[in-house]
C-alpha cells in the first residue's frame, strides 16, 4: 500500500552498512513506517528531523536531490582510483543511466572542487606514460584524444623537442640489449621501427640511435 502523504517524520536512523562509492546514509521513517533512505548530508542540509511534516512535493524535490547527490559520489568514488578525463567520468555515470543534466550537474560539481581538470588530467597522463613506458607525441596525442581531452590540452600537455629526445632515449636505452643478436642495418631497422610503434617520428628515432650508438661505442 503506497505511504500516504503529507506525513510526519518520526525517526531518522544512520543505515549501518556504508558503501564507499554512496556515502553515509541514513532511513527516514513517516508515521512510524519506514518510507525512504537519503544521503546524509542532504538530510542534514535540509533539516530532517522527527516532527517535520513531508509532504509529496518535498519528496520529490529531495529524491531529485539524493539522486544528483549518489551520481556525484559515483563519479567522486571512481576519479579515487586514478586521475580520469571528462568523458571518462560521463561514460561511468552513462552505464549507470543517470539523466543528461544529473551528469551534467556532477561534472560542474567536480569541475568547481578542481577534481576533475582535463589539462591536468593530460599532463598527469603524459607524465605517467613518460615514467612507465615513454611513448612518443604520436601515441600521446591518440590516447588522449580516445580520452576526450580537447586538442588544444593536448598540445599544451606534449613534450617539448628536447623531452620527446630524451624519451625516446630512454625507451630505447631500456630495450637496448634485445637487438644485440641482430647487426648493421638490419639492427637499426629494429629499433627504428621499435620507436616510431611508440609514436616517436624517424628523425628523433635516428638521432636517439645514434646518440645510444656513441655511449656505447664509449670505453
Amino acid at each position: 500500500m503506497k505511504q500516504p502523504f503529507p506525513g510526519i517524520i518520526t525517526r531518522i536512523e544512520e543505515q549501518a552498512r556504508t558503501r564507499k562509492h554512496l556515502g553515509a546514509r541514513v532511513n527516514v521513517f513517516i508515521d512510524d513506517k519506514f518510507s525512504f533512505a537519503i544521503d546524509a548530508d542532504l538530510a542534514q542540509k535540509s533539516a530532517l528531523q522527527a516532527g517535520v511534516i513531508i509532504s509529496q512535493s518535498t519528496l520529490s524535490h529531495l529524491l531529485r536531490e539524493d539522486g544528483a547527490t549518489k551520481a556525484y559520489r559515483r563519479a567522486l568514488y571512481f576519479a579515487s582510483f586514478r586521475a580520469r578525463s571528462e568523458r571518462e567520468i560521463r561514460e561511468r555515470l552513462k552505464r549507470d543511466e543517470w539523466a543528461d543534466e544529473i551528469i551534467d550537474d556532477a561534472i560542474e560539481r567536480l569541475k568547481a572542487e578542481k577534481v576533475l581538470n582535463d589539462a591536468q588530467f593530460a599532463a598527469t597522463w603524459v607524465e605517467g606514460r613518460t615514467l612507465s613506458r615513454p611513448r612518443g607525441s604520436h601515441v600521446l596525442r591518440q590516447e588522449l584524444r580516445v580520452k576526450g581531452v580537447a586538442r588544444e590540452e593536448i598540445e599544451a600537455a606534449l613534450p617539448s623537442a628536447d623531452e620527446e629526445s630524451e624519451n625516446a632515449v630512454s625507451a630505447l636505452r631500456a630495450r637496448w640489449r634485445t637487438w644485440e643478436r641482430f647487426e648493421g642495418r638490419e639492427r637499426d631497422q629494429k629499433m627504428i621501427e621499435f620507436l616510431q610503434r611508440r609514436g616517436f617520428n624517424y628523425s628523433t628515432a635516428r638521432t636517439a640511435l645514434k646518440r645510444l650508438e656513441e655511449e656505447d661505442s664509449e670505453p
